[in-house]
């Protein structure tokens, strides 16, 4: 097993002259990469190994030196997501009790403004160099803390081996077949564990980064274009964004692009279909996975039966339906595999596992073929009258309808029934859309006692830092 630094260390001797990361305001060779690297790493080897740094950036080349010196300095790398309300920074720092924190010039502002004892802040500007000798970490070190995005609950730290990333890394190289040709556009946060593995892979198979601050449809089609690129990371709701912009006038650039890759999150059938009629010769992918159990799944959609599925298990990553009938039919999704923590963030919550397995918290089953699919959050069910409604299955119906961004189906208690479906309904700009509309919708497409009791419209969602809908703050 390699830790995170060997990715860079052998990209760089194999090579060290071709251009390995980009952002809007520098390049670097994996050469040049780094003596970045190990120059910073040499300022932070004054803390002791393992110590926690914090690290408040956007997609910038700075993130990527800071959070690689980290790595080569044997400490551990706290993640931090630029749009973090100030509470949810402080509780993240209080927890993770990190001996420094670094920002960009941007964001110190925030940073200034925690409260914690014998914490050093520093812009990255601010960071010298000093003489020091070299660390090295184990592969059952930790590399880096992330806390998961809150949807569902308090948001846990989630810290990840060394070992666990190289088995992740090398399981998306080797699926997707990732290489040193390939130029991989990142529009995604380098603090979410999605990004950060298109940054591993990166560098692993010694391809060029191309990072991106925004996730501007217009900006990405640019980008796409301006640098040749050949793979795009980026989360359903940009993808489809990008396949229905009225003000661009060709998705041409899209089309040479040999993969595109997405996350497990609602992914409109409609925009997978119409990704793979723009691709001349590439593919569409999506994986399933969360922060404690990163790509537990891959899915190349080459299989219109099989279009709404997450795929099968990864290589060496074991996943089994629990539920009370211990049928394997529906029930909570579980995951056993290298991909997978061994414990959160100073063991503060343990319910998520029973030996080796994490329960997810997830609603899936599988198919004849062994394909997974998502059903929701175990904790989203709605029960009517003995009815097990998935609230995945009512979205997913309401959502083809024009006019609608987002939709969230809720449990509402009712006195005869115990629960019944509420629906809220973000429309999109200048819809006209009515709850009668939708109504009559889901009396065509669904069973009765599915059809939601009442219908709300909403302005936005509660979101977490990571712009998730936080489902728990809807429910009454």
């Amino acid at each position: 097993m390699n830790t995170i630094d060997k990715f860079l260390t052998n990209s760089s001797k194999s090579y060290p002259e071709k251009l390995a990361l980009v952002d809007e305001n520098s390049k670097f060779t994996f050469l040049e990469l780094e003596e970045k690297v190990k120059k910073f790493s040499s300022f932070l080897n004054q803390f002791p190994e393992k110590s926690v740094i914090s690290l408040l950036f956007d997609n910038t080349s700075e993130f990527v030196i800071s959070y690689l010196g980290i790595i080569n300095s044997a400490c551990v790398a706290h993640l931090i997501p630029t749009g973090i309300s100030q509470l949810n920074l402080q509780n993240q720092i209080s927890s993770a009790q990190p001996k420094l924190v670094l920002s960009s010039n941007s964001h110190f502002s925030k940073i200034n403004d925690i409260e914690s004892k014998n914490l050093e802040k520093l812009k990255f500007s601010e960071v010298k160099e000093i003489s020091s000798d070299a660390r090295t970490s184990s592969p059952a070190d930790y590399a880096y803390l992330i806390y998961t995005s809150g949807t569902t609950s308090t948001p846990k730290g989630v810290p990840i081996t060394h070992s666990s990333c190289d088995f992740s890394t090398k399981n998306i190289a080797k699926t997707l077949q990732y290489s040193k040709n390939d130029v991989d556009l990142l529009p995604l946060p380098l603090s979410h564990s999605f990004g950060l593995g298109c940054l591993h892979t990166s560098l692993y198979v010694g391809s060029t980064l191309i990072l991106q601050k925004n996730s501007n449809t217009v900006d990405i089609l640019n980008s796409i274009k301006k640098y040749n690129a050949t793979t795009l990371a980026a989360i359903p709701s940009t993808l489809s964004k990008i396949t229905s912009n009225s003000h661009t006038d060709s998705l041409d650039p899209l089309s040479n692009l040999r993969l595109i890759i997405t996350n497990s999150t609602f992914f409109p059938p409609e925009t997978i279909r119409k990704l793979k009629s723009i691709l001349k010769t590439g593919i569409v992918a999506t994986y399933y996975g969360l922060t404690e159990a990163s790509r537990s799944t891959f899915m190349i959609f080459d299989d219109e039966e099989k279009i709404e599925s997450v795929g099968r298990p990864s290589e060496g990553v074991q996943i089994k339906i629990q539920n009370e009938n211990n049928d394997d039919k529906i029930g909570e999704i579980w995951v056993k595999g290298q991909n997978v923590i061994n414990n959160y963030w100073k063991k503060e919550y343990s319910e998520n596992k029973s030996d080796e397995w994490l329960k997810t918290g997830d609603l899936g089953r599988f198919d004849d073929d062994g394909f997974l699919y998502i059903l929701g959050r175990v904790d989203d069910l709605i029960n009517i009258s003995g009815e097990k409604v998935y609230p995945q299955e009512i979205e997913r119906i309401v959502k083809v309808l024009s006019g609608i961004d987002e939709v969230v189906a809720i449990p509402m208690k009712h006195k005869s029934f115990g629960e019944v479906v509420k629906l809220f309904v973000k429309k999109s700009v200048n819809s006209e859309i009515s709850s009668s509309d939708i109504l009559t919708h889901c009396i065509k497409n669904m069973e009765r006692f599915k059809v939601p009791a009442k219908i709300e419209f909403v302005e936005d969602f509660p979101r977490t830092d990571y712009g998730k809908i936080k489902r728990f703050m809807l429910k009454e």
